[in-house]
């Protein structure tokens, strides 16, 4: 491979990853998910539990496996131990990088030696210039971690089909770490099994098999006497509907994510691999090919994922082997044409994909909501719909409305009509029963609140809206009002103005704070 090629795509893809961090965005829910993924800091808090010794939970006292990436967790907490919660966000962005740095630098290694150095450059180069990886990056998620082992279990078992030295013990080790990352880690390792068995290797197929069966064994043992569930909490709360209505919503996303983010080449590429190998049989196997279709058929029947390609990441790798296999006979020149053809297909999504609608004056409302209620309601109970950021600042006990950290909710039915994975599920009774100090969600004009929170729920509860957040992109002077003495009519005109987030508080106490903005609360 081009040293000088992958120097460049190391240089793009760390300029990219950093430009996504601090000025870019991880959903299209932008001032929610400025400062990286909101579903990040539930891992992060599970971390800080961890080292302060209250054991893998989300609140203490409280055990409920909140998180489908145990594996990253436990990398979060030495570097919680070391920076503390305040600079755990750039440091996981840091490891992140060098996790997707790593898969960039495999794929182009495997692809010079089954192809030619020239081609491993352009994919290592390609690959850098992919902004789904940015956001991975910069999301804070478990994401690059995932791809990184992804790419490595690929490459090692294609090597270990052909009877390469040590690949076997590879694919057996990075498959441990893929199950212990992943609640679906064992999908790979699976098919990488099955991969062995159809080229010939069935012992080594039953080792995979044997370790992969053995890692999941474990897992499942050890989540039911600390958790008592025999699968994440959050398996529960997203994987919920009819498989119809899940499959419906999946492939809705998909549609939108081969259009939108450029994997349309690549999924096209890798389609035409399947057709070959339905023609040529057996000679034409690989293991992209096996792999392609189970796990985007898997991906459609859990309903698909509300962070987009994120479990799709590993397509783009895979198309790209696909795209330069295709074209064996072309020359450099021809070549060169192609990449700017699939770079143009995969930048496309920078103007008009919202996570790149880059801001430098970067707000967070959930950010700045969590350190607000934690510095102003020291000791309270929370009730939340984004029990990411806000509790992780706040360090408040949270009830989780969505489910992903609440048994009682993540086992419920789903509310009809709604098979949006990690959405589907509510219940505002029991939110109200628990009688938490604070509840934050969605407010409309009407001052009803989201997810069954309306009015004729909670007034008579005793709940009264308290503050109001920027739900904007761009920041506004104030960022967070306190709406305490503020008439109906005059709540509803700064939810129209924007203020789209709010906060009830239990009418426990009179409140002796005088209502109005909160100055110098402007960026989270």
């Amino acid at each position: 491979m081009n040293r000088r090629l992958l120097a460049a795509a190391l240089a793009i893809l760390s300029l990219g990853c950093l430009l996504q961090a601090a000025w870019g965005y991880s959903h299209s829910d932008l001032s929610g998910h400025a400062a990286g993924s909101d579903d990040a800091y539930i891992s992060y808090r599970y971390a800080l539990n961890l080292i302060a010794g209250h054991g893998l939970v989300f609140n203490p006292g409280e055990r409920v496996e909140g998180y489908t990436n145990l594996l990253y967790v436990l990398l979060m907490a030495p570097l919680a131990w070391l920076a503390g919660p305040e600079r755990l966000y750039p440091l996981s962005v840091a490891l992140n990088f060098g996790f997707a740095a790593l898969a960039v630098i495999q794929v182009g290694s495997f692809i010079s030696r089954r192809l030619d150095g020239f081609r491993g450059g352009l994919a290592v180069v390609l690959l850098a210039l992919c902004p789904s990886i940015w956001v991975a990056v910069a999301s804070g998620l478990e994401t690059s971690l995932v791809l990184c082992l992804q790419v490595g279990i690929w490459i090692s078992v294609e090597e270990a089909a052909e009877g390469r030295k040590n690949r076997l013990l590879l694919v057996a080790g990075l498959s441990v770490l893929l199950i212990l990352t992943r609640a679906d880690g064992f999908l790979m390792p699976g098919l990488a099994a099955v991969f062995l068995f159809l080229k010939g290797r069935r012992r080594a197929g039953l080792a995979i098999a044997a370790t992969a069966a053995a890692t999941v064994a474990g897992l499942v043992l050890w989540r039911l006497s600390y958790y008592g569930w025999p699968l994440p909490n959050t398996y529960y709360a997203k994987v919920s509907g009819t498989p119809g209505a899940r499959i419906d919503v999946a492939l809705e996303q998909l549609s939108l994510i081969v259009s939108t983010t450029g994997l349309l080449l690549h999924v096209f590429a890798l389609l035409l691999l399947v057709l070959e190998l339905a023609r040529r049989r057996s000679s034409a196997l690989s293991f992209p090919v096996l792999f392609f279709l189970p796990w985007v058929g898997y991906w459609i029947y859990v309903g698909g994922d509300v962070f987009y390609e994120r479990f799709l990441l590993i397509l783009f790798p895979m198309g790209l082997f696909a795209i330069l296999s295709l074209v064996k006979e072309a020359r450099p020149r021809a070549l060169a044409r192609l990449a700017v053809a699939v770079c143009a297909v995969q930048l496309i999504q920078i103007p008009t994909d919202p996570r790149f609608a880059y801001l430098p004056d970067h707000y967070d409302r959930w950010v700045l909501l969590g350190r607000h209620i934690g510095e102003h309601h020291p000791g309270a109970v929370l009730a939340s719909d984004a029990v990411g950021k806000v509790p992780y600042f706040s360090g408040l006990r949270t009830i989780d409305m969505l489910g992903l950290t609440d048994v009682h909710i993540a086992h419920r039915p789903p509310n009809p009509g709604r098979a949006v994975p990690g959405h589907s599920k509510t219940d505002p009774g029991y939110v109200i029963s628990r009688r938490p100090d604070l509840i934050a969600t969605w407010i409309s004009y009407s001052l009803d609140m989201e997810w069954g929170l309306v009015r004729d729920v909670y007034e008579p509860a005793g709940y009264r809206i308290r503050y109001l957040v920027n739900a904007g992109r761009d920041p506004m002077e104030p960022n967070l009002i306190d709406a305490a003495g503020l008439s109906d009519e005059e709540i509803s005109r700064k939810v129209g103005l924007g203020y789209g987030y709010g906060v009830l508080e239990l009418r426990t106490r009179d409140t002796t704070e005088e209502p109005g903005a909160f100055e110098g609360e402007t960026n989270g």
